[in-house]
């Protein structure tokens, strides 16, 4: 009867081992930047945000012509104001269409990893060795493409805490590499003294 005993403990614990190495976590690779850059959604942010870009620019330029050919403080300050609008417009547009970008590569990679069983996706960029078969980036790059994102879309009211404060944003790794240079201000000439 105690060979038995034994006999059933062991036959247990080796199909518990054995449970647990046919268990092992899937983990796969994404590369976030790569996605971003050769989607379909990826491209059209880039362009929606350079064409942008170049408009505020050329409100920005015109009103540096006009410093250019009459220094005053009517058209310093409309400059002025060109570059900040430029500033801030196109800082606002940029985190607003990442946001968008990030929120749809977001339900990509969870609906990818929910269908595929997979445990855990790493950005590809934080991981110091992998197998190729690991890297799912263009089969993400493909779900990405077969999705529209609405550039001229107003960013969704961020729900509110318990507290009635304002939910924070996350943080994303993405980055867009759109980011223009505004016109350099012209250099400042010495004002001229008053005849008499």
């Amino acid at each position: 009867m105690k060979k038995l005993c034994a006999l059933l403990l062991l036959a247990a614990l080796v199909s518990v081992l054995a449970a647990c190495n046919n268990n092992s976590n899937k983990i796969v690779v994404v590369d976030g930047a790569k996605v971003f850059r050769e989607s379909k959604p990826g491209q059209e942010a880039m362009a929606y945000l350079r064409t942008k870009s170049t408009d505020l620019q050329a409100e920005a330029k015109a009103a540096q012509a006009k410093v250019q050919a009459k220094q005053s403080q009517e058209n310093a300050a409309a400059f002025q104001e060109a570059v900040t609008k430029y500033q801030t417009t196109m800082g606002a547009e940029q985190q607003r269409v990442v946001g968008l970008l990030q929120d749809q590569f977001n339900k990509i990679l969870e609906k990818y990893r929910k269908d595929n069983k997979v445990d855990v996706i790493l950005a590809k960029d934080v991981v110091l060795s992998y197998d190729e078969a690991s890297d799912i980036t263009n089969k993400i790059v493909e779900e990405m493409n077969k999705t529209t994102i609405d550039l001229n879309a107003k960013p969704e009211a961020k729900p509110e805490d318990k507290d009635g404060a304002k939910a924070e944003a996350p943080k994303t790794d993405a980055t867009v590499e759109a980011k223009p240079v505004a016109p350099a201000a012209p250099a400042a000439k010495p004002a001229e003294a008053k005849k008499p």
